[in-house]
């Protein structure tokens, strides 16, 4: 069954594949024997992006909520965490629009944008309004607040925004369209949440934040400074260096152990939700040998259509192959010379009424068929025709027992409503034969119109729709599947030839993100810092979160698989500003004079995180197992990275302090440099 798709919609088959499964259910009650089910393209296609834009809204939301409430805890306030999120809904809207230009629509893949730039965008007004509050406490007024922390903080909220936004836009440079889009939508928002940040947030805070208006307020004493900027706990921990990079090595190495057992799932049915009917009716369907999917090719004449047709079908991996050829029978000539021979014997026949019906000599004819199925068997050697013969004896064995078995009151009747339907069939059969005694040839003009419309192109051009043997969503069943056909026609098509080289372009696409992410956040990272031991450093825990991160899929059993694949490059664009931000109020610390890492920083980083954890973690309520594991996947590379970014990295920038000055001062108290309200922490 065919049905009519709405043109520009992902779910333009909807109405019509839910119409047909309401046909089904009302028939369902009339045979209840019968089991039936909708599968096909068009309803794996309807059903994935149906749940895909159903999770996208419950993700949001949640994320939204879940942002939410991680800003109420994190500054103990209802205001600025409502404008911080209203910002983030308008950069929203301006992606909406800049999508509905430039794309005009959304995919599987970039349906989700939405969460993971809440995630993300959100981390560029918590930066800022932790360093605003900063430079309040210590004395400044709210304009002059404002303005240090764009001039200190901006350039580091600009290139956390340019590597997240680029590892996405290097997606572009990858072949595969869907993550192209993905890319470009991602990119653009991201950009757009920082510039709402920078400049929308900015001009709200001083409309609405009214208990700073008044006059700043006395310096705050050095001391008071210090100690209340400074973050305790990445300062006690950086006094056991050697139990934390101990604990780190041995993390590291145990996911370089199970590195090689993390494997791709190429199965594209596994990505969809659990009991979806065009799923399980799929794989049902692969149970029988066939697929709802076919390879398609055309042929120029029905010669070439004959010929390409019987070399197809000789292919282990194809079970048949439809085309017109399915009602223009082959060697006409031949079969109408046979017809011709046999019509002289035929036409005069004349079939008598059937006799009565006798138990007695219907069992004397299968005793006497028995016994010569007896000898059959006994002479013909083993094989499989010899078990075709012991078969039929069984069977008639089986007959002759159950007639003499039952009483004839009860047979008779029984077999006289057999004879009767088999001689009407066999009547019916008969007379059609002698009707067409003179068969004329069957031409492409007794197609009926809606096969020819089906196999029949407007140029003339035959289509052949090639159905596979071997289950075509195994990874080694379609390379075989693809592989054979393109050995009779390169030019071969169809689902499953496109899903095929869709998964080796997804598959070279990701590992190209993934390098292009680690080059981009080195390159920007490195123009900011200008220190290639620092810049090494922020770039630590990206490496340590992408390892570790494989090593958790491992545990929790995680492939890679279509939906997560460009999972990775996230990772990477979405933690560089953990170790980037980090290293750089490290460095503003040992040049202004501070403590090791600054509490507001510490903070902002541990807040970005956990938004970015519910931003990402919200795709795990998704049906779609696809969204799912990409949640799952970015949630454990943002703990990760996280982790490493403020756990290993102050130890390692501790360690990367000269150590006459560190013996000079101690841990977490600043070398001697001038003091005072201009000074800036």
């Amino acid at each position: 069954m065919e049905a009519t798709s709405k043109k520009g919609s992902f779910t333009g088959d909807r109405d019509a594949i839910e119409a047909l499964r309401g046909t089904v259910a009302t028939l369902r009650a009339e045979f209840p024997e019968v089991e039936v089910g909708v599968t096909g393209a068009p309803a794996l296609s309807n059903d994935e992006m149906v749940a895909a834009f159903r999770d996208s809204e419950r993700a949001t939301i949640l994320a939204f909520a879940l942002t939410l409430g991680l800003l109420l805890l994190a500054f103990l306030r209802v205001g600025m965490p409502i404008l911080m999120l209203v910002t983030l809904a308008v950069s929203l809207c301006w992606s909406m629009g800049v999508i509905t230009l430039a794309v005009g629509h959304l995919s599987i893949f970039s349906v989700m944008f939405i969460s993971i730039v809440i995630g993300i965008g959100i981390d560029y007004g918590i930066y800022f309004l932790f360093r605003h509050d900063e430079e309040l406490f210590l004395g400044r007024g709210l304009r002059e607040a404002l303005e240090m922390t764009a001039t200190r903080s901006g350039p580091g909220m600009l290139i956390g925004a340019l590597t997240a936004a680029g590892t996405f836009y290097v997606l572009m440079a990858t072949d595969f369209r869907g993550i192209q889009e993905l890319g470009f939508i991602a990119g653009t928002a991201i950009l757009l949440s920082w510039v709402s940040m920078m400049t929308l947030f900015p001009a709200l805070i001083l409309l609405f934040d009214r208990r700073h208006r008044r006059r700043p307020r006395d310096p705050v004493p050095r001391a008071i400074q210090l100690e209340r900027i400074r973050a305790p706990f990445i300062e006690r921990l950086a006094r056991y260096p050697k139990t934390v990079m101990t604990a780190a090595l041995a993390v590291t190495v145990l996911s370089l152990i199970a590195l090689p057992n993390v494997y791709f799932d190429y199965n594209l049915l596994n990505l969809q939700a659990l009991g979806t009917e065009s799923v399980v009716w799929e794989k049902k369907v692969l149970a029988t040998g066939r697929s709802g999917f076919s390879g398609l090719a055309s042929a120029r004449s029905l010669d070439e259509l004959r010929r390409r047709t019987a070399a197809f079908e000789k292919l282990d991996s194809v079970s048949e192959v439809d085309s017109t050829l399915l009602l223009i029978p082959s060697d006409q000539a031949e079969k109408q010379k046979l017809i011709k021979d046999i019509a002289p014997i035929v036409a005069p026949l004349r079939v008598a009424a059937p006799e009565p019906v006798d138990i007695d000599q219907l069992l004397s004819a299968l005793a006497t068929l028995k016994r010569r199925l007896d000898i059959a068997a006994a002479e013909a050697p083993a094989g499989k025709d010899r078990d075709q013969v012991v078969e039929v004896r069984d069977q008639a064995a089986a007959l002759i027992q159950k007639l003499q078995g039952t009483d004839r009151e009860v047979s008779e009747p029984a077999v006289a409503l057999l004879q009767d339907q088999v001689y009407r069939d066999f009547t019916g059969d008969f007379h059609s034969l002698q009707r067409n005694l003179r068969p004329r040839p069957v031409t492409l003009t007794d197609v009926p119109p809606e096969l020819r419309r089906k196999f029949i192109g407007r140029s003339g051009q035959f289509l052949m729709q090639i159905h596979p043997k071997v289950d075509i969503w195994d990874r080694a069943g379609a390379e075989r599947f693809v592989a054979e056909l393109r050995s009779i026609d390169p030019e071969v098509t169809g689902t499953p030839i496109i899903t095929f080289e869709a998964i080796r372009y997804m598959e070279k696409a990701y590992k190209q993100g993934t390098l292009y992410a680690f080059i981009l956040v080195g390159l920007l990272s490195f123009l900011l810092i200008r220190h290639l031991r620092e810049t090494a450093l922020a770039m630590l825990p990206l490496g340590l979160g992408t390892l570790w991160t494989v090593g958790l899929m491992y545990v929790f059993h995680l492939p890679f698989n279509l939906g997560n694949v460009f999972g990775l490059p996230l990772i990477i664009g979405a933690g560089a500003e953990f170790g980037l931000n980090v290293v750089l109020r490290y460095l503003e610390g040992r040049e202004h004079g501070g403590p090791l890492i600054a509490r507001s920083t510490v903070m902002a980083v541990l807040v970005n995180g956990l938004t970015t954890i519910v931003g990402f973690g919200s795709l795990m309520i998704a049906d779609h197992r696809g969204i799912f594991g990409l949640g799952l996947l970015l949630t454990l590379g943002m703990i990760s990275t996280l982790t490493a970014s403020l756990i290993v990295l102050p130890v390692m920038l501790r360690w990367s302090q000269p150590s006459a000055k560190a013996a000079a001062a101690p841990l977490g108290e600043p070398a001697l440099e001038p003091t005072g309200a201009e000074t800036s922490l």
